[in-house]
This record gives C-alpha cells, sequence and structure tokens, in this order.
C-alpha cells in the first residue's frame, strides 16, 4: 500500500474569524466556546457534494507532483522488501563498452522507477569517465595560508536516461530490463539521437569534480570497534545538461553549475566490517566467485554492523540556471543543440569557469549585482543553440547542520539532522531579488533490515521553516512571508499510523482563526472515512487483547504546507500579549483541558509582560472543582505545579515572539523568526498551533493531497488534492507560487525529474 498526503496552507492578510473557499466568498466560521469541543468531519463523500457550495469544506482539485514529493517518494521506497519484479535490475560493475564512443569506468544500472502516482519508467544509467580539465582551486588553511589545489585530468559523471512507460505493471515489463542493446545514453549525442526521444523522456548529464583536504585519526578497540575522529573542506564543480521532452513541439533544456564548498567535523564508530571471504558463498579464486563474495560481503556488512555516528558541517555554494525551450520539429534548432553539446562538453566546462565570477558574490549586495554575467551566460548559450532562454538565474546559499545516525544491526536504522539555511534567489524574469531563510529538520528510521531483502518497516519525515522577503530594483524589500512545509512517510504501518500522518495537518488546520476558542473540523479532513478502522464485527475475539486490531497499509507519504503572508506574519509578531497567551492555554488543553477550562480566567499578564496568577485564589478554585492541591508524598502530581509550569511555557512563547518584533533590519527579524518558528519547546506543528489561531482565515489557503495503494480488500484507493481557505485574492498561488517556482527550479532534480 502506498499513501501520499500533501497539505498546503497560506496564511494571508486581515484580521476577524472567516473561512475562504475557491470562490473568494467569506463565511463567518462555527464560534466555538473554550471549553467546546470540536465538531467531527465530514465523509469523503460529503466533501464532494457540498465542496460547490459550502467553501469551508475542503475543494477537491488537481495535483502535480513536485520535484520534493518525487525526491521524498523514492527515498521512501528505495531499498524496500517488494515484489521480486519491483526488485529486478541489471547491473554491470567491471569496465565495458555498451557503446564504442563511450567507456564505461564503474558500470552500468539498468531498472524500474515509480514516479509518485505510480506511473512506472525505465532508469538507463551508464558511468563515464570524460577527459576536461578545470583549472585550479585555492584552499585556504587556518594559520597556514592558501594551497594550490591542481584539478585537471579527468571529470567524472553519469548518463541518465529516463523513459515514462505505457504499462505500469512489473512484471509485464521484465523483458526489457535484460535488451542491453536497447540500452541509452546521452553521450555519443547527435541530432538524431535527441529527435528519438519520446514524450516524457528525460536526459540528464550530471558531473562531478572535486577537489579535498581533510585530517583525521582512528583507532580500533579490542579488534572489533573502530573509533574516528576527522575534519576536512571538499569543494565540488557540478555542471549539469538535462534534456526533456515535455510533447511534439517543445523540448526543455537546463544548464545548471553548482560551485559548493562544505567543511565539516565529525566523530564515528562502528563494528569492523567482515571480511568477504568470510561471507562468501562461492569457492575459488575466480574472478565471479570474488566479485559475488564482495558485493554479499557488502550487502551483508550494510545490515549487520553497528554504527554510531555525528558530524557537523557548514556549507556555502553558488548555483547558476539557464532554460530554454526547442523546437524538435526545427532541424536547424536540433543540430545546432547536438553541435553544442557533443564532443568533450568544452562548453560544459565554459560554464564552470563563468561560475567562478559568482564565488565573492556578497548576500548583502544589490538586487541587481550578478545581472550582467547572468544576461551574457545566457546570451551566449542562446545563441549557440539558436533559441531565447525562458530563465536565467542563480541562487547564493550557505547553511550549517549537524548530523546524527545510528546503525543497530537488523533492528533498525536512524538518522537525525537539522540545519540552518538562507538562499538569495535571482532572476532576470523578477529584475529583483528572494530572500529566503531556512530551518530544516530530518528523521528517518528503517526497521527490521534484512541482509539480501532490504527493509521492512520504514518511518520518514522532513520539516521546513522558510521565511522570504522580495526585494525589488530599487532595493526596497517587502515585508515576510512565512512557509511550514512537511513531509512524512512510512512503509509497512498499520491503519492507526496512517491516519495519524492525516491528523497531523488537521491537528493545525482545526486551530485556523480560532483566537483561543476551542477547535474548529469543518477544515480537516476525515482520516477516519480515508483510512477506516476495522468494523465492529470484524473486532469480536480480541476482547482479551489490549491492542486494538488494525490491518496493514503497504506504505505511506504526506507533505503538508503552511504559509503566512506578509499581513498574517505581522498580525503575529505585534498580537496582544493576553491574545497569545489564550491561543497558548488553548493548545494546551490537549493535555491539560481538566484544568484549564477550571482555571483559564485566573490568569493574567503582569507588569512585566510574564503569564502570571493569583496562587491562593487558584489553589481555592481547584479545590472547588475536586482537585487537591495539598502537598502529598504518594508521588501525585499537584495541579499547582501543572498551572506554574504553563505559565512558565507560555511566558517563555510570548517571549520569543517578541524577540522578532525587537530584531532592527528586515534581515535580522525574518532569521529570527525561522529561529524561533523551529527551535524550542514549541516547535513546527506546535508552534503553527498556536500562531494560526491569531490571523484571519480570509487570508490563508491549503492543499492536502491524498494518495494511496492500500493493497487491503474492499477500501478504495484515493487520489486527490483537496484546498482550503483558498480565495482568489489570496490564495496560495498569488502569495508564494513566485517562490515556490524558485525553488522547485533550483533543487536538486530527483532521479526521474530534470
Amino acid at each position: 500500500m502506498k499513501i501520499i498526503l500533501m497539505a498546503t496552507v497560506v496564511i494571508g492578510m486581515a484580521s476577524g474569524t472567516y473561512a475562504t473557499g475557491s470562490s473568494g466568498l467569506a463565511v463567518k466560521a462555527a464560534e466555538v466556546s473554550f471549553d467546546n469541543g470540536a465538531r467531527s468531519g465530514l465523509s469523503v463523500a460529503e466533501l464532494k457534494t457540498q465542496s460547490a457550495g459550502d467553501n469551508r469544506v475542503p475543494v477537491p482539485s488537481t495535483y502535480t507532483p513536485t520535484t520534493e514529493m518525487t525526491n521524498f517518494w523514492g527515498n521512501l521506497t528505495e531499498n524496500t522488501k517488494d515484489k521480486i519484479c519491483k526488485a529486478a535490475n541489471i547491473k554491470i560493475n567491471q569496465s565495458a563498452h555498451i557503446i564504442s564512443q563511450v567507456g564505461i569506468d564503474g558500470g552500468l544500472r539498468r531498472e524500474f522507477k515509480s514516479y509518485p502516482d505510480q506511473r512506472l519508467a525505465l532508469v538507463d544509467e551508464v558511468s563515464l569517465k570524460l577527459n576536461t580539465a578545470i583549472g585550479t582551486q585555492l584552499l585556504t588553511v587556518p594559520n597556514v595560508g592558501s594551497v594550490g589545489v591542481s584539478i585537471s585530468g579527468a571529470l567524472e559523471g553519469r548518463s541518465v536516461v529516463v523513459r515514462p512507460l505505457a504499462d505500469n505493471r512489473y512484471c509485464k515489463n521484465l523483458g526489457m530490463l535484460v535488451k542491453l542493446y536497447d540500452v541509452k545514453t546521452v553521450l555519443p549525442i547527435s541530432a538524431k539521437s535527441i529527435n528519438s526521444m519520446e514524450n516524457g523522456e528525460v536526459w540528464k548529464l550530471p558531473m562531478v569534480a572535486r577537489y579535498s583536504f581533510s585530517i583525521g585519526a582512528g583507532a580500533s578497540i579490542s579488534e572489533a570497534v573502530n573509533v574516528s575522529i576527522g575534519a576536512g573542506e571538499t569543494g565540488e564543480r557540478r555542471p549539469t545538461v538535462s534534456l526533456y521532452k515535455i510533447d511534439e513541439n517543445n523540448l526543455r533544456v537546463r544548464f545548471r553549475v553548482d560551485h559548493v564548498t562544505v567543511k565539516s567535523v565529525g566523530v564515528s564508530a562502528g563494528t569492523v566490517n567482515i571480511p568477504a571471504g568470510d561471507i562468501g558463498v562461492l569457492n575459488g579464486e575466480n574472478l565471479i566467485a570474488k566479485e559475488v563474495n564482495k558485493a554479499l560481503a557488502s550487502e551483508i556488512n550494510k545490515y549487520i554492523a553497528f554504527k554510531l555516528g555525528y558530524s557537523y558541517a557548514r556549507v556555502s555554494g553558488q548555483k547558476l540556471l539557464l532554460e530554454f525551450y526547442v523546437n524538435p520539429n526545427n532541424p536547424e534548432q536540433v543540430e545546432k543543440l547536438a553541435e553544442f553539446l557533443k564532443g568533450n562538453l568544452d562548453t560544459i566546462q565554459n560554464f564552470i569557469k563563468m561560475g567562478l565570477r559568482f564565488d565573492q558574490f556578497s548576500e548583502e549586495a544589490s538586487s541587481q549585482s550578478g545581472v550582467g554575467e547572468i544576461e551574457d551566460l545566457a546570451e551566449q548559450a542562446g545563441t549557440a543553440i539558436g533559441a531565447n532562454s525562458t530563465f536565467a538565474g542563480a541562487d547564493h546559499y550557505n547553511s550549517s547542520g549537524h548530523n546524527f545516525n545510528i546503525t543497530l544491526p537488523v533492528i533498525q536504522a536512524r538518522q537525525d539532522s537539522w540545519s540552518s539555511s538562507y538562499h538569495r534567489y535571482q532572476s532576470l524574469d523578477n529584475n529583483g531579488a528572494i530572500h529566503v531563510q531556512q530551518q530544516t529538520r530530518v528523521s528517518n528510521k528503517d526497521s527490521v533490515n534484512i541482509p539480501l531483502v532490504g527493509t521492512l518497516v520504514k518511518h520518514n519525515s522532513r520539516k521546513d521553516i522558510y521565511v522570504v522577503n522580495q526585494e525589488g530594483v530599487n532595493g526596497e524589500v517587502s515585508k515576510p512571508v512565512l512557509l511550514y512545509q512537511k513531509y512524512e512517510g512510512f512503509v509497512r504501518h498499520n491503519d492507526s499510523s496512517a491516519r495519524g500522518i492525516l491528523d497531523g495537518a488537521n491537528d493545525v488546520l482545526k486551530y485556523a482563526g480560532r483566537r483561543g476558542n476551542g477547535t474548529d473540523s469543518s477544515n480537516t479532513l476525515p482520516s477516519a472515512s480515508i483510512f477506516p478502522p476495522l468494523p465492529p464485527a470484524e473486532q469480536e475475539g480480541y476482547d482479551d487483547n489490549p491492542q486494538n486490531p488494525a490491518k496493514t497499509y503497504r506504505s505511506a507519504a504526506m507533505s503538508f504546507r503552511l504559509v503566512f503572508s506578509e499581513q498574517a506574519v505581522q498580525d503575529i509578531i505585534f498580537a496582544p500579549t493576553q491574545m497569545i497567551m489564550k491561543c497558548f492555554m488553548n493548545v494546551m488543553r490537549e493535555t491539560e483541558s481538566a484544568i484549564l477550562d477550571k482555571v483559564m480566567d485566573l490568569f493574567a499578564i503582569d507588569n512585566k509582560g510574564e503569564v502570571s496568577y493569583d496562587r491562593n485564589a487558584m489553589a481555592k478554585r481547584l479545590n472547588d472543582s475536586g482537585f487537591s492541591t495539598a502537598n502529598t508524598s504518594d508521588g501525585g502530581t499537584n495541579p499547582l505545579d501543572i498551572v506554574s509550569n504553563l505559565a512558565h511555557a507560555a511566558t517563555k512563547f510570548i517571549e520569543k515572539l517578541a524577540s522578532v518584533r525587537e530584531e532592527a533590519t528586515w534581515k535580522g527579524q525574518s532569521e529570527r523568526l525561522a529561529e524561533v518558528a523551529a527551535h524550542g519547546d514549541m516547535k513546527y506543528d506546535d508552534f503553527l498551533k498556536v500562531v494560526i489561531q491569531l490571523v484571519d482565515t480570509r487570508n490563508i489557503s491549503a492543499e492536502i493531497f491524498v494518495h494511496t495503494d492500500k493493497r487491503v480488500e474492499g477500501e478504495e484507493d484515493v487520489t486527490q488534492n483537496y484546498t482550503m481557505f483558498n480565495s482568489r485574492e489570496n490564495g496560495f498561488d498569488n502569495t508564494i507560487a513566485p517562490v515556490t517556482q524558485m525553488q522547485q527550479r533550483f533543487s536538486d532534480p530527483a532521479e526521474l525529474t530534470d
């Protein structure tokens, strides 16, 4: 079973309590008092029938999986146990000559890959070694000075050809894998090979030139565990050419150059790998036996070795992107494109050198800095292929991040990372710049990892906070917009976990515009209708089982995005302290409603701006309500301690928001807003539950994309996109689309996309 959920929310520019739908009309939301429970959500069928007339409920719409969703889906389903036909692939790891003009150094990989919408593609990947030279890179070593590192000789790369298949059945297409005469490579490129591209076909030629400097030390403990510590600097040039045959009349060509520098330090420990000879199943010293045993040893050690590691890295870089559309029916254009790309790729080398112009580009520079270089590069490439550029731009970025990973043999492998980054996007189209402050947290957990079989259970999640400012040509910078995006997914979990993924988005949406007064579920999706629990008739015989009976879904993934536009961010930052406290306590009712419903009116804001209360009045109210505030030695929790903790936590949250408006510059304010949304006790989802109450729902827009591949008898799959709070004036597209498009362009392409 495969399930994908995607949600997008935009919060915009007004105040009050309204909900809007695709019609753009405002409808007063149902008033829910502080002590009222949320009303139940509608079923999927009710959503479809009511969406046309009631703009408070989710409205079905179309959705196309993004590059990020395709990447997330690929990572989630990679190396998982599946049907034998799905796992089938062909790898040639020795040097070979599939085609006479291109030597393969590292081999050929041919396999099926699936898109998030279940379409299949055949992927041919050939490792290439091309003769070219990059020049000299200067590496600065602290307290030593500059060291010249020559990057000349080989530029290593890959040829990747992705061909969508008409038939989505793995086993039906199995025979295609063994037809090695049908392997496609990008090189040697010619007008004839370009003309042979089918609609939807993608060609990619990614390459990497790398230099590195590192120091480290290691030791072995009892000849069983290796411990190491190290630090280093690595620089890479990553030129990429990609071609995408959109239809019979449009061939999109993209040129990318990414220059990235990584400085890192880390420590790791792990058990010593079992030698191939001790694992091998084939005897003898022949080449086949050695290679088979080596492959087996690598596969088995991956799952049975204990590993523990931590690293910290600082990354800085620049990306250049040029985009052109070529008419495949125009022989002259196609011939020019082929001539431009063939040979030893001297053009790509020129792109790398041109990219060096941006190395000293400052993020503090004006929005017009670097435009001349982008124009020159676009004009040069456009003249060569006989086409005008449809996009030309750059992304200058820096980040710092932490990574922690642990592998317990067979049982579980877990990786957690958290990072902060800054992006400055610039293009010739918008005549300005887009500044993005980003906070990211990633958690990937694999369980039951069986050698030669794969991973049986997985759970991946990624959360991003983006704070966006747009800068015009005159240097004027807009007020910040806040975007939250979350992807979450699993392989082989039960129906309760599937509902939990969708409820993660619902638990934020139900607070939209509530101003501290309970919740409203009219803007949420019915998780129990999409992922129904077992009916009562099937639960007979489980009376002695403390766990509810459940069914297993094959896999699930969710994407949830929440956007606060300019006015909404200002409403949050400058919200009255009393209102912030009320909204905070409204969220705390999830765990402490029994106490808060009795004493909420006793909380106040003192002259220091802190949440306070009269302890004697609080104790009397609690005692009169049936709680005991007397000190006891039986280990029970005194309700006054809970009250004290709530007041302290609310004060800290108020201080976090206040610290944003205290920043003197727009950049400082945006950076601080990203930090407070992603760190502390209330972060990401919990932070949003509070602040989404402070805005007007007329200014928000939401999307939830649901895709399932359940493989459960009697249950229909769902592939549907839903929008909520989507007014014509303040919808998602109007608020954040330019930023999203820029991010999608500069994101590292998924394996199946360009």
